[in-house]
């Protein structure tokens, strides 16, 4: 029992650590990464909590990191959208088995990886888009984020397709995950799924997770982004398409 616990622990801090590298070098996958991986060794709604209370600590820092340099005026327009759809989200996953949930993530995975790499090849030479684009983004990534742990992906196809520079596409992520991961914890807290063996687990997976994230900013300015991105969406693209065949254990 020991030895299980011992390699469970183990294979939480990996998780964590890769999910924290992804997200530092590409600016966001911390949700997706660890939503992908963390429900192979814990059961999907408990994995899906504690991705969302750690990533509490995780984006905060993330935020901190990159605090200059965000369209404040598509922020909070993206913010707005979040707020409203959020509560949706969370009553999908409250209503949800166990197998829609895993099927479910792997489509939204699958979905978003191909939004998200679409809009990067339509921004170059493309006019920012000052509707209602980011109004939606952040609806469809709040509701994400209620229903699969997963808000990144929409809200960073707004924003590639802004052809903004590195720092302020990864302000404008990471400001608006911050405000997405304490909703979202707030409103599992207020339906009581945030207890002490969430926490626990939340406060082995967040740590590691930071030192993931300085060991992605090292590593994302020696290697190119173009292949790094690629390599990471072709790991994810396979495990969405296990956990579509698969369903839940």
């Amino acid at each position: 029992m020991i030895m299980d616990d011992l390699t469970l622990l183990v294979q939480i801090a990996a998780i964590g650590l890769a999910a924290g590298f992804i997200h530092s070098a590409i600016g966001f996958g911390f949700g997706i990464v660890a939503v992908t991986l963390l429900p192979l060794v814990l059961d999907v709604h408990l994995a899906h909590i504690i991705i969302s209370t750690a990533g509490v600590p995780v984006l905060l820092m993330a935020a901190w990191t990159y605090r200059k340099g965000a369209d404040w005026p598509s922020l909070w327009r993206a913010i707005v959208g979040a707020a409203i759809c959020l509560p949706l989200g969370q009553f999908a996953f409250e209503g949800l088995s166990g197998d829609l949930l895993v099927r479910g993530t792997g489509i939204a995975i699958l979905v978003m990886v191909w939004i998200s790499f679409h809009n990067r090849r339509l921004a170059a030479g493309s006019e920012p888009k000052r509707d209602g684009s980011a109004w939606l983004a952040g609806a469809i990534g709040g509701f994400l984020a209620g229903a699969v742990s997963i808000a990144g992906p929409p809200i960073a196809a707004f924003a590639l397709g802004q052809g903004w520079e590195q720092a302020r596409f990864k302000s404008f992520l990471n400001q608006f995950l911050v405000f997405v991961s304490i909703y979202r914890v707030a409103g599992l807290a207020v339906r009581g799924y945030v207890d002490q063996p969430i926490l626990l687990h939340a406060a082995l997976l967040a740590p590691v997770a930071i030192v993931g994230i300085q060991i992605g900013a090292i590593a994302s300015r020696r290697l190119s982004t173009q292949l790094f991105q690629r390599c990471v969406a072709t790991c994810l693209i396979t495990i969405a398409c296990y956990f579509v065949i698969r369903g839940a254990p």
